[in-house]
């Protein structure tokens, strides 16, 4: 099983990565410096005592980045079996590279677009039987985000900011993401799920100020899960035979959480998603991968037995 684990350089996804080497997996891991690319492969590789492991760079306040490292994903591997959308930020007001907000560019628009150009190699070694799978770790209070405009996407909302809403708004949009996957691969081998870890104690909230801050990061350290604990949902979804039929659906201890909402029509979640694409495209950012090489080579045979043929 080849596994792609974004933000898999510390916290969650690090023990994530970890975890599933041990299990006998292949894991590809996202790192967001050249740096932590380097100490994560020695980490990985001293912690598990396999070689399986592959750290790549990719920096999600990037498009540019995303698109470069599907590229070369795709060119240098043979398969891959599941995305693990796990990295994320919190913190005071920033932009990206492409002038989006910071937080909804790490947390939702750069997995969209990395989950949307690695989609083809997912369908490709998904079957009904046994579907490609994509995880996409959420939080438990998305449920008060809120529906995002273009306008949010890009940071440009008016009135001021408040960095936990957006954080909850970037975490919405991805879990809406989750329920897009799943209805537009309902029967093409591909499930998609949201996962809430719970409080987990990691390096998220370091940017949080104040009274308020300080009060979380005790808590984090004194009373929130351990990585170890954190991890367990993912791997479930990962891995058992009985979510098959559950795609679309948030995660947590293990089991369905019932999380509706009427602000979530099927409408609404599509009108995101084609909001999402026309957004990154405008960025001058194409939502698919040229085909590489072996492909091109065989549709050129293939071209040429059927000229022949006729």
């Amino acid at each position: 099983m080849n596994v792609l684990v974004t933000g898999g350089s510390s916290g969650l996804g690090r023990t994530l990565a970890a975890e599933l080497v041990k299990r006998g997996a292949r894991v590809i891991v996202a790192c967001r410096t050249k740096a932590r690319r380097d100490s994560t492969a020695f980490f990985l590789r001293n912690k598990t005592g396999s070689f399986n492991v592959r750290t790549m760079f990719m920096d999600l306040t990037s498009l540019d980045s995303v698109f470069d490292f599907c590229e070369e994903l795709i060119n240098t591997e043979d398969k891959i079996d599941a995305i693990v959308n796990n990295a994320a930020i919190l913190c005071p007001q920033n932009k990206t590279s492409d002038d989006l907000d910071m937080m909804l560019g790490v947390n939702y628009i750069g997995h969209f677009l990395l989950t949307s150009l690695l989609s083809e190699k997912l369908l490709k070694q998904g079957s009904s039987s046994s579907p490609s799978r994509i995880v996409n770790v959420v939080c438990g209070s998305f449920r008060s985000g809120h529906i995002l405009n273009k306008e949010e996407l890009e940071g440009k909302s008016d009135g001021g900011y408040n960095m936990r809403n957006v954080y909850r708004s970037s975490k919405l949009a991805l879990h809406l993401m989750t329920k897009h996957l799943a209805h537009k691969y309902v029967e093409d081998g591909v499930v998609a799920y949201s996962v809430d870890p719970g409080y987990v104690n990691t390096g998220l909230y370091k940017h949080l100020e104040g009274p308020f801050g300080k009060f979380n990061q005790t808590c984090a350290k004194a009373l929130y899960r351990t990585t170890e604990e954190g991890i367990q949902t993912i791997l479930y979804c990962l891995s058992s035979k009985d979510v098959l039929k559950q795609s679309g659906y948030l995660f947590k201890d293990c089991r369905v959480c019932d999380v509706r909402s009427s602000e979530w029509t099927d409408n609404n979640i599509k009108d995101l998603w084609d909001r999402t694409s026309e957004l990154i495209l405008s960025k001058g950012i194409k939502l698919e991968l040229p085909p590489d090489e072996d492909e091109e080579a065989d549709r050129a045979d293939n071209s040429e037995v059927a000229d022949s043929e006729q």
